[in-house]
């Protein structure tokens, strides 16, 4: 009895062959063929999570305010100026404008963290113009004692999950609002600063696994579609931090 004969394997059809692109100046390429899935993207379901997370914030959480810090690509694209108040003059007492213009526009950093115009963050105002009131999930967390030139402080780092809108980053800022007068805070206690932030994502289909938070959208969260929640790292403001400054309404 004759030995089966086998098929020979195709080739490997995952990827095509190498194509030239013909053009001047470019590098060939190849891609990935065939298609073999075609997965739609549910948009239901991310809204649902998105709806979902909110709904546990709301019934189990505080409301807080969360300002935004501007940032170097907010400024390339026009959205803020640098400060020039902070700026070396050479007569800090009456100082010469040009020169701090010219001083901002070198070195594009702040002279003061004590500045009332940019609070140390070199841009002018220090955070965007919009106060989000949001509710956060604060996690219960030990104080640890630390010791500062101005006295002990009671050092805080607790886990926060906030809502899945604005996209927050390292150095936005959290006011803990005490008390309301409907829907205006009245008084804050801590202030936080945000330490370290991890997004919570789902994936329903060829989309992107993290979102790229584009602050200079001219559709806030546009890029965000997949994001569900985000898990955040704070830590509580020294007593005197300018900081403390900042209008939270």
């Amino acid at each position: 009895m004759s030995n089966p004969v086998f098929p020979v394997s195709p080739p490997n059809p995952s990827y095509s062959n190498v194509v030239a692109s013909g053009g001047v100046n470019t590098i060939n390429y190849q891609v990935e063929s065939p298609l073999y899935v075609y997965k739609q993207t549910e948009n239901w379901a991310q809204i649902d999570q998105q709806r979902f997370h909110d709904e546990t914030l709301q019934w189990f959480g505080e409301e807080c305010v969360v300002r935004l810090l501007w940032r170097a690509e907010d400024a390339a694209a026009g959205l803020v100026t640098y400060c020039q108040v902070c700026q070396d003059s050479l007569n800090p007492t009456n100082p010469d404008s040009n020169t701090q213009a010219r001083m901002s526009k070198a070195y594009r950093q702040t002279g003061n963290s004590y500045c009332s115009a940019c609070y140390g963050t070199t841009f002018t105002g220090g955070f965007q113009p919009t106060a989000y009131h949001l509710y956060m999930l604060a996690a219960d967390t030990e104080e640890i004692r630390t010791n500062l030139q101005t006295g002990q402080f009671w050092r805080e780092r607790p886990q926060v999950q906030l809502s899945w809108y604005p996209t927050i980053r390292q150095g936005d800022i959290v006011f803990r609002v005490t008390t309301w007068s409907g829907n205006e805070p009245t008084s804050i206690g801590a202030v936080y600063q945000v330490a370290a932030v991890e997004p919570r994502t789902i994936r329903t289909g060829p989309i992107n696994s993290a979102p790229v938070p584009f602050r200079t959208n001219v559709q806030p969260g546009a890029s965000s579609t997949i994001m569900v929640g985000q898990l955040t790292t704070l830590e509580n403001l020294p007593p005197g931090h300018p900081y403390y400054q900042v209008a939270y309404k």
